[in-house]
């Protein structure tokens, strides 16, 4: 077997993962879809993914979104990084918007899947180990928005991919992937400061390591400089998402207080479930502490308290958790050791099943964002 067919054989692997799961939670979202009145087509377009497809389409100052402010005073609090992708997908084959918005996120996905069962190789996974790692994150919950025109697929593919070049010490890989991610994201801070913890704990000697991290930051940055400008009279970037959505870092108090207040006098299921992934998310956090690789809890662990340590729109915080799921990687691992194959295959086909249900639950039946 040459050194290209294991690398060849986790892809293909991870293309069946993916593909078998996004076909399953379509469908579902179809069954829940025509239970609510409404269409697929409907509900994977909704919210920001009207947003990314209007900017890919026309651009960020003239994009035809109805708000009450100049239009750039909203698009501008979107990353370029996957509407520019969708634009050039659409340039080369002549899909239309939509189409092409899929296609990116088809291979996007993939690619995350991919990632996340390489860094489960690193960690000594067999295929097995590394199937389980692709479910569970192609398959958590809120799942349904990598096929959604929305960043989280991209993002994903982009985040694990660098931890990958962290863990193996690959610096011009990691910073290219991070540069990118930059791109695409604000949250994309939480590998550029994963890298910085790493140069500074483990290769502080290494010249090239600490001029890949001075790399990294400069697409974030120019995009928020950019858009701090032409919205400067409104604050800036940070300016038009406090207005637009409420976003602001606060230490988390925010987000104590509506637990609280829907944990005293909630009533929609929507916002349980919320907070369901919140607490769960910060316990795998604790738990995970010393399993696996560090640069992985790392950006966890930042990833987690740039969302949960702010204000803003509260039942959105399960779609910007995703990428944290790699977190529990190590239990999906110990499924596979000690259950038998029929217990693990078991266990596999719920989780997918629950991340499904879940995914079309919030964006069918549940009235606000995601």
């Amino acid at each position: 077997m040459t050194a290209s067919q294991p690398r060849f054989r986790l892809l293909i692997d991870a293309a069946f993962i993916f593909l078998v799961g996004a076909v399953f939670r379509v469908l579902l979202l179809g069954v829940m879809a025509r239970a609510n009145d409404d269409s697929v087509d409907g509900l994977l377009g909704k919210w920001d993914a009207q947003y990314y497809l209007a900017i890919a389409e026309y651009g960020y100052f003239e994009a035809p979104v109805t708000t009450d402010v100049p239009v750039h005073h909203r698009t501008l609090a979107f990353f370029p990084g996957f509407p520019l992708l969708v634009r050039a997908v659409h340039q080369l084959t002549g899909l239309d918007f939509v189409t092409a918005a899929i296609l990116v996120n088809l291979l996007a996905g993939v690619a995350m899947t991919a990632g996340a069962m390489t860094i489960a190789l690193r960690m000594g996974a067999d295929r097995w180990g590394r199937a389980a790692a692709g479910i569970l994150v192609s398959a958590a919950p809120m799942s349904i928005t990598f096929s959604m025109p929305y960043t989280e697929a991209l993002f994903g593919a982009l985040a694990f991919w660098a931890l990958v070049a962290l863990i193996d010490r690959r610096w011009g890989w990691a910073a290219g992937l991070i540069l990118l991610l930059g791109g695409t994201r604000l949250t994309a801070v939480a590998l550029i400061a994963v890298f910085g913890l790493l140069v500074l704990l483990r290769a502080r000697r290494e010249w090239r390591a600490w001029a890949c991290l001075a790399a990294t930051p400069w697409l974030l940055i120019g995009h928020v400089a950019w858009a701090s400008w032409h919205t400067r009279e409104a604050g800036g970037y940070f300016g038009i998402q406090a207005q637009g959505w409420h976003s602001g870092f606060d230490f988390g108090a925010a987000t104590v207080r509506w637990v609280w207040e829907v944990l005293t006098t909630g009533t929609d299921a929507g916002y349980f479930l919320t907070i369901a992934v919140m607490l769960v998310s910060v316990a795998a956090l604790i738990a995970a502490w010393g399993r696996g690789p560090a640069v992985v809890w790392w950006f966890a662990a930042i990833l987690m308290a740039t969302v949960l340590l702010s204000d803003g729109i509260m039942h959105s915080r399960p779609r910007l958790l995703l990428p944290a799921v790699i977190l529990m990687l190590p239990w999906g691992l110990w499924v596979v050791d000690r259950l038998p194959r029929w217990g693990s295959a078991l266990a596999g086909v719920a989780w997918v099943v629950f991340g499904a249900w879940y995914s079309a639950y919030m964006l069918a039946v549940f009235d606000w964002a995601i």
